[in-house]
């Protein structure tokens, strides 16, 4: 390489230095900067919640949250208000199409095989009467508990519209359900009350079905 070559190369070099020290050249402070920082989620909490406290808001909260939810137990939705105006009898069939093989996990012996149909009281009494009432209505409430102690069976009594709930039990000194979201009153078709569902004699395969005139 002749000395011209090694001048130029020299120039080159130069110029490049000059360029790289020119774009990493520091441009300082622009605008004012802050530190990066972020509350605690749990000290936020905390620290709400004493604020509540301190201010009386949170007992407002829990006694608000406390009506609530006696309104809705002493108020349940009305599933089923039409009172029996003639005694009926009719049968339910309790059957049910097995939508998979059921096995025995002892012996991997199949039960049921898939798509049959079976029958519960094949296998088991229903030894449980169920008594429909609406708890609002005096004259049913004093039948279900009659009904409850002459019954051969355990009896259940189930309401399908109530007032003062918790009144009642301490009332009456009685077990009480409620038919949450009508399922039963669904599944059975109920359509008045009082209506008594039991296994019988006549037909033990079914459950019989008894609309109460009162």
């Amino acid at each position: 390489m002749n000395r011209l070559s090694l001048r130029l190369l020299s120039i080159c070099v130069s110029i490049n230095l000059s360029a790289i020290n020119v774009y990493a050249e520091n441009l300082g402070q622009i605008g004012k900067t802050y530190p990066i920082e972020e509350p605690n989620l749990i000290d936020h909490i905390k620290s709400q919640a004493s604020r509540a406290v301190a201010n009386g808001s949170w007992k407002k909260m829990q006694q608000k949250i406390i009506k609530q939810t006696e309104q809705k137990i002493d108020y349940p939705p009305v599933i089923l208000a039409s009172k029996t105006i003639e005694s009926s009898v009719r049968y339910y069939d309790p059957s049910i199409k097995i939508n998979q093989d059921i096995i025995n996990p002892f012996d991997h012996t199949i039960l049921a095989h898939k798509g049959q149909v079976v029958n519960p009281a094949d296998y088991m009494p229903f030894n449980n009467e169920l008594i429909f009432i609406d708890g609002r209505d005096p004259e049913q409430v004093s039948y279900a508990l009659m009904e409850s102690k002459r019954s051969p069976f355990r009896s259940s009594i189930v309401l399908t519209a109530a007032t003062k709930f918790r009144e009642l039990l301490a009332q009456k000194k009685h077990l009480f359900y409620y038919d949450q979201n009508g399922k039963l009153v669904s599944q059975f078709d109920i359509k008045h009350v009082p209506t008594i569902i039991y296994q019988d004699n006549i037909q033990p395969r079914k459950l019989r079905i008894e609309e109460v005139k009162l």
